[in-house]
């Protein structure tokens, strides 16, 4: 399946071209972060909208992230591949030239779309390339350094491109990136046998993605719409449906999406649970803590950026490292050390307060970051083993779908508790101010660059107390976060194995 030199390795420039790709997804999932104040100005979005920004990539993505993992089972693992990543580039440039909120949200499913194909491919595509197990989960250490690389260089890069060329310039970087890589892959990467046998499973697929789309709809919407209102409720009751007529097709449907046999083996049990919890944390606080350097701390894109390096970084550092120590002291210790740090940092973001410096924070980043790197790679690499090779795409499509609903659950569950503190005291924290009701309206909706348009008497008196008020509200959001890492120590020392042995690796 490789393209080898004559001692048998695999070509560099195939790899460099591949984790390209892989780089260019993980890059947008954060590199719009930065750009969310910008957006905000340009096309009028409120914090609901700027959470569908960010969500509408992350749902499509998560959505069909188990379907693209069966799909490389079936036509190919080099044919999906460069297809979605031409894709990825051709959507990247509509977002690029979207003029109104509803446009770029469309185009970011889309972009979505076409990115969903490229993590669980790119799982068979190395499990192929290293079927020595040891080798392959170094490999998926790789590849998760590289997104930590590029989770680092998503705030820096945006926040760069942003201040010089405004929120568009985030999107176009995405173009020579990727058309340099769809050459490189087309040329250099074999193709391989797909499995005809194995059949696309439409209905799992479209039950899975609305009754997904329904949930996240309904937690993003439901603080200004009313939870108790009928849409709500309505949605809520009908992705509750959905997901469970989900569950039933796929027990009994002859090639399921989701193969619930995989979860006879613990592992796979402890990867959709560690992935979709601690990610899930993870990104949800990252939402939250770009808006509140830049809305609330003042700082510009590139500040921002560069006060999150040491969250990233350790992403990167972290992910290479947890998967040669999980090889000696086992997944266990180590997922469960991963999702300990993540939940502590979670805690001490709880301490932060209205615009405190960087000395206050920097620590909770490092931690944030060691989490990730600890309990995402080591847990990945055990789910693989766990599945039989063949099925490789698959089963990397359960764990990186766990991963992505949870990234999608955290946007929008962290999004709405900051929101719904907002609206619940902003009238009371701002009681007795001469402002007029629709300044009061604006910013307990999140929206706080009108506080910094108002006359300069009023803004000493209401800056500290709307900055307040969303600090309390992301400290709930944070507490829910590190609930969330609880889950996921408890699985790690229930579901995970012990330590590897040559019997038992």
């Amino acid at each position: 399946m490789s393209e080898r030199s004559a001692q048998g390795r695999v070509s560099p420039l195939l790899l460099i071209a591949l984790f390209s790709g892989l780089f260019l997804v993980f890059l947008d999932t954060t590199v719009v972060n930065v750009a969310l104040p910008d957006l905000r100005d340009d096309l009028g979005a409120d914090v609901s909208g700027l959470q569908w920004v960010v969500d509408s990539y992350l749902l499509t993505f998560s959505c069909l992230l188990l379907g693209a993992g069966a799909l490389a089972d079936r036509v190919g693992a080099k044919k999906l591949f460069v297809g979605a990543l031409a894709g990825f580039v051709l959507t990247s440039v509509w977002c690029a030239l979207s003029g109104s909120v509803g446009m770029l949200l469309a185009a970011r499913a889309a972009q979505g779309v076409t990115g969903a194909a490229l993590m669980p491919v790119s799982m068979v595509i190395i499990t192929q390339l290293y079927p020595d197990p040891k080798a392959r989960g170094r490999m998926v250490g790789i590849q998760s350094a590289v997104a930590g690389l590029a989770l680092t260089a998503g705030p820096l890069v945006g926040g760069a491109l942003v201040e010089a060329y405004g929120w568009q310039s985030v999107f176009w970087v995405n173009l020579p990136v990727g058309v340099l890589a769809v050459a490189v892959l087309a040329r250099l990467l074999p193709a391989t046998r797909p499995d005809r046998g194995q059949a696309v499973d439409l209905l799992g697929q479209l039950l899975f993605v609305a009754g997904v789309g329904l949930l996240t709809y309904a937690l993003i919407e439901g603080n200004s719409a009313g939870w108790g209102s009928a849409r709500i409720v309505g949605c809520f009751a009908a992705a509750a449906a959905l997901l469970i007529l989900f569950g039933v097709w796929e027990a009994r449907h002859q090639h399921p999406m989701l193969p619930l046999d995989f979860f006879r083996h613990p592992h796979v049990g402890a990867g959709a649970v560690i992935n979709f919890t601690v990610f899930g944390a993870m990104f949800g606080a990252v939402f939250l803590l770009m808006l509140t350097l830049q809305e609330v701390d003042g700082l510009s894109p590139v500040q921002a950026g560069v006060r999150t390096v040491v969250m990233t970084a350790m992403v990167t550092i972290a992910s290479i490292v947890g998967v040669v120590v999980a090889e000696r002291i086992g997944v266990r210790i180590t997922a469960l050390a991963g999702a300990l740090s993540m939940g502590g940092g979670l805690l001490g973001l709880r301490l932060l307060e209205y615009r405190d410096g960087f000395d206050a924070y920097w620590w909770q980043f490092l931690l944030l970051g060691l989490g990730a790197g600890l309990a995402g790679p080591p847990v990945t690499a055990a789910l693989l083993r766990a599945v039989p090779e063949e099925r490789a795409g698959t089963g990397s499509g359960v764990g990186y779908t766990a991963r992505q609903v949870g990234s999608v659950f955290g946007v929008a569950a962290c999004g709405t508790i900051v929101s719904h503190h907002l609206a619940t005291s902003a009238s009371t924290a701002l009681a007795g101010l001469p402002l007029p009701p629709s300044a009061v309206d604006k910013l307990a909706a999140g929206d706080l660059s009108d506080a910094a348009k108002l006359p300069a008497e009023l803004r000493p008196l209401v800056l500290p107390r709307v900055g307040t008020l969303f600090m309390d509200g992301t400290h709930l959001a944070y507490t829910a976060g590190a609930a969330a890492c609880a889950v996921a120590a408890i699985a790690a020392l229930l579901l995970l194995g012990p330590r590897p042995t040559p019997d038992n690796p």
